[in-house]
């Protein structure tokens, strides 16, 4: 049985998931592509949020998500015209709203909101006139806390006794009581009704919870307080439906109210507050309406009604589960699982994948390689390795979605005005992933900001817009996905780069570098180009934080910059951290894996497919393409290894940044899944290795870093074909990466 902290956390998930649809509705209505289901989506979002709140006695968020609807709300009935400043307010106040709700989520102190309270009361119609007169005479005083807000709660002792008791009701002379059934009240004789100021008389609207309600987390004392808020008046709590003392349940709802409502207050604004319980409440509108069918609770004894239930209501709003069960098995449903116990069962699916390796070669030692049971039993670990990644694949459209607000923020800060464009907001990795890549992408888009858009001055005088663009794009390539960040600002100045670094000592005087390897020199420890620092930046840090996070998650960061044009940062991470597929290759004493996402093809090559280029530089001919050789036996520091490329076998690859290659290595002796580990965790971390797996006999084998090895063969300049090690000789040298330290 779930308690009240579980259930509040499924709330805290359902206010993400309305924040999100929030901010983007109100992007839609900041690029003028909005309709009236846009604004109504709005509302819904954060009316949700504000009964939840209520539910749970988040006070402070409560309060400041009713002033948010209410603005809300006049929007969507027409009265206030949403213009483009009125936007701009709309989306201060939805980034202050994700601020109260991760307040009430860890805790903390909720954030300051009596000056956008205030500008959002001021944007409503005739607020000056609402608070000098009253809505209605018959609403009771709302209690004010020390912050001069009002309580939602107020005295809740008083309240309950003022809506439990009943007002007199005279019961006609000449007619008898009906013992079945409650008569209406007939109106000649019924007290008179209130009205308002212009005369029009009230109408009626019954509420009535159905059974088990409360058993859902609902409170039906904020409904009412809403309704009164709105001017209305309790008449009568109906008390028929409540059992004997021996049949009561805890938390079934039994009790039913009448409520008058002003003439001014549509049915639409009462239906609303009951828009975040509308399958738990019935309601029905009208004097002389029955009361909404008390609908079972799933506990009762079937067969069993509960006595006074009220026939054939006038209209009905809640849902009858018992009438819905047979439809809800074609439906879509999900479920909210605990992201601990989906980690446990990612680790769980890796042990059998390694599991299931150590007993396939065991039976190929045994000369029983060949067993239908053990393929048949292959395939169930991989459909379940799938189903089980595939739990935790999320788009990466949680992280693009907190951008907006960040370029607000930084366009306040800046005086810069910059237009997001994204792209590939569907493309899906993993969780792990995505938690891990909101930190580099939050300093690089400041850095874009801050350093790469000009000032609209800036950038009227070098001919362009004033209006900056900031582009996300994601994408999934070679099993990998590529996220690209760029900026249309005056891009990167090599040579003050250059000559930053040689006063801080980074490169020699008479150094000559790429621009390639110029650009990385930014992401160097304490380098900064600029002026002065600022809250923003200029201390030298966050770019060597960006470089190292993306390097622990196995990715790689290139740059591209054009003078004048623009800055491009590409960042090519993993899709998965846990698992993935895998091509086991022997390398002299050692063997290696190379992810699959990276193989084109294998081949042995004949001795007239290989080409000499210069003096140590070989070249494998694919179908009319020249492609360099990598020797995986001369990059790792293995022992043995075959130096003749027609002796061994060649595996073509596609790497990020640096295209195709062919590595060099004696045999392929598998391919398999394999369980990613850290190296980090177990040892330290090697440029030259994207981590560590165990093989089906035991072994240790280290996964191969393929974009990394290929650059290191090519020079590092990013053009030039890869170095193949001179015929014959075996063992690294002391200028490259040596894997066999991490063996």
């Amino acid at each position: 049985m779930m308690n009240d902290d579980d259930i509040q956390q499924i709330f805290f998930v359902e206010c993400d998931e309305a924040l999100e649809a929030t901010e983007a509705g109100l992007d839609a209505c900041k690029a003028a592509i909005h309709d009236d289901e846009t604004i109504n989506a709005i509302f819904r979002g954060v009316h949700s949020i504000k009964g939840g709140a209520g539910a749970f006695g988040h006070q402070a968020l409560q309060a400041y998500t009713h002033c948010f609807e209410n603005l809300l709300g006049d929007i969507r009935e027409g009265k206030v015209e949403l213009g483009s400043e009125l936007t701009d307010l709309l989306l201060l106040a939805n980034d202050l709203l994700r601020d109260h709700v991760e307040a009430a989520r860890t805790g903390g102190d909720a954030p300051d909101d009596a000056e956008l309270m205030k500008r959002l009361e001021e944007a409503r119609p005739g607020f000056a006139k609402a608070e000098a007169k009253p809505a209605a005479a018959h609403i009771p005083s709302v209690e004010r806390t020390d912050s001069g807000q009002d309580d939602p709660f107020g005295d809740l002792d008083a309240l309950l006794d003022e809506l439990a008791a009943p007002e007199p009701v005279r019961e006609p002379q000449d007619k008898p009581a009906d013992t079945t059934k409650p008569a209406p009240e007939p109106q000649q004789d019924a007290e008179p009704e209130p009205e308002n100021e212009t005369g029009a008389k009230p109408w009626f609207v019954h509420i009535r919870p159905h059974c088990a309600a409360m058993s859902n987390g609902n409170e039906p004392l904020l409904w009412l307080r809403e309704l009164e808020a709105m001017g209305g008046h309790c008449t009568k709590c109906h008390t028929d439906d409540v059992p004997a003392i021996d049949r009561l349940l805890v938390g079934e709802g039994y009790l039913a109210w009448t409520f008058a409502m002003p003439a001014n207050v549509d049915r639409d604004a009462v239906e609303e507050v009951f828009d975040f319980v509308r399958e738990d409440v019935g309601l029905s509108f009208g004097e002389d309406a029955p009361l909404p069918d008390l609908k079972i609770s799933a506990r009762s004894e079937p067969g069993e009604e509960q006595s006074g239930t009220a026939k054939a209501p006038a209209r009905s709003v809640g849902v009858d589960r018992r009438k819905t069960q047979s439809t809800q098995s074609t439906q879509s449903q999900s479920v909210r699982i605990d992201l601990n116990k989906l980690d446990k069962l990612i680790d769980g699916v890796g042990e059998l994948v390694i599991a299931q390796a150590m007993v396939s070669q065991r039976l190929e030692n045994e000369g029983f390689a060949h067993i239908e049971e053990l393929a048949m039993l292959d395939t169930l670990i991989r459909d379940i390795q799938e189903h089980a990644m595939a739990f935790r694949a999320q788009p990466i459209s949680s992280v693009f979605g907190r951008v907006p607000r960040l370029l607000r923020e930084l366009a306040t800060n800046t005086g810069k005005s910059v237009k997001l464009e994204v792209s590939g907001e569907t493309t899906e990795l993993d969780k792990t992933v995505i938690e891990r890549l909101s930190e580099p992408m939050t300093h690089l888009i400041r850095n874009a900001v801050d350093h790469g858009i000009e000032t609209p001055a800036e950038r009227i005088e070098a001919g362009k817009n004033a209006e900056g663009t900031l582009t996300l794009c994601a994408e999934q390539k070679a099993g990998r996905i590529v996220i690209q960040i760029s900026d249309d600002g005056r891009g990167i100045n090599r040579d003050k780069v250059l000559e930053k670094a040689r006063d801080n000592g980074l490169v020699t005087q008479d150094a000559e570098l790429s621009d390639e390897e110029v650009y990385q020199l930014i992401f160097a420890p304490g380098f900064s180009t600029a002026a002065s620092v600022s809250n923003i930046s200029g201390r030298g840090v966050g770019m060597d934080v960006v470089k190292q996070n993306v390097k622990d998650l196995g990715g790689r960061i290139t740059i591209e910059s054009t003078p004048g044009k623009g800055t491009s940062f590409l960042l090519a991470l993993p899709l998965t951290l846990a698992i993935s597929d895998g091509m086991i290759v022997q390398v002299g004493d050692q063997s290696l894996v190379i992810p699959l996402a990276h193989v084109i093809e294998s081949l042995r090559p004949r001795d007239d497919a290989i080409k000499g280029l210069g003096t140590s530089r070989q070249m494998l001919n694919v179908r009319g393409a020249f492609v360099p050789i990598v020797s995986l036996g001369e990059m790792t520091g293995a022992h043995g290894w075959q130096t003749e490329p027609s002796k061994g076998v060649l595996v073509l690859v596609e790497t990020e940044s640096h295209g195709r290659a062919a590595l060099m290595v004696d045999a392929i002796t598998d391919q398999r899944q394999f369980v990613i580990k850290s190296l980090d965790a177990h040892y330290r971390s090697v440029d030259s290795v994207a981590g560590a797996t165990i093989l089906g006999n035991g072994q240790v084998a280290l996964i191969v870093d393929v974009d990394y090895l290929v650059q290191s063969a090519a020079g590092g300049d990013g053009a030039g074909p890869a170095v193949a090690p001179p015929r014959g000789q075996t063992g690294a040298s002391a200028s490259e990466p040596d894997m066999s330290e991490a063996a």
